[in-house]
């Protein structure tokens, strides 16, 4: 399959587990906010956004992409230009529309499938790899491109949500080279300054959300 595959998909895809289905449990915590994230480097790319230090300014809500116009659209109301971990939790509470456009994306590339999945009252759709060459394709490509070098902005925007996602332990399960991986890519993301602001910002994000469910569960307990 030669058809480009949109960073936000291809974060997803790699976070499925390509026997088993569904997404990896080492990647389930952070995959939402990390897909989040992914899809504003696509505006990036696109040149539907820019940023100016750590806050976004749209520059064109034109877009063919369905979920591309709809975070264009959110974007485009805000009064004034906002930071990036502040987009990343405000689209967060749209999570089920985004997962959902962004399965759509690798079903209409036949790199995955959905099945319906239920118990008691609850209902999900569980991605299915389709297709495993393209995964592993995928990882040996990444292990290239840490290990030989890139200077594409496209590689070295992606490799830098690898450790995010935890699909760096996915592709180097022996920890020595794992290690030597995470070194290769710090050295890497120094050249690579807006997608080290949007890393930052989804690790404030996943501290943010971690701190609300806790302070959730502690007023539960305490009124019980």
């Amino acid at each position: 399959m030669d058809q480009p595959i949109p960073l936000a998909q291809k974060i997803y895809f790699l976070g499925i587990h390509p026997e088993k289905g569904g997404i990896r449990s080492g990647s389930v915590s952070a995959m939402h906010f990390v897909v989040i994230g992914t899809l504003l480097m696509d505006l990036y790319l696109e040149k539907k956004i820019k940023f100016e230090g750590k806050k976004v300014v749209v520059l064109s809500t034109k877009s063919d992409n369905e979920l591309h116009r709809f975070v264009l659209g959110k974007m485009s109301q805000a009064k004034s230009p906002k930071k990036i971990s502040t987009w990343i939790s405000k689209l967060n509470y749209s999570q089920k529309y985004i997962r959902s456009e962004v399965q759509k994306g690798l079903v209409a590339k036949r790199l995955i499938r959905l099945e319906d999945k239920s118990f008691l009252f609850f209902k999900w759709k569980k991605p299915v790899v389709l297709n495993k060459q393209v995964m592993y394709r995928l990882i040996s490509e990444i292990d290239n491109q840490i290990f030989k070098g890139t200077t594409a902005e496209d590689e070295l925007i992606f490799l830098s949500f690898l450790e995010s996602a935890a699909i760096l332990r996915i592709i180097y399960q022996d920890r020595k080279k794992r290690k030597q991986a995470r070194e290769r890519l710090k050295q890497m993301m120094v050249k690579n300054r807006v997608s080290g602001a949007v890393a930052d910002a989804i690790a404030a994000s996943q501290a943010i959300a971690a701190s609300v469910a806790v302070t959730a569960a502690a007023s539960s307990v305490a009124t019980s």
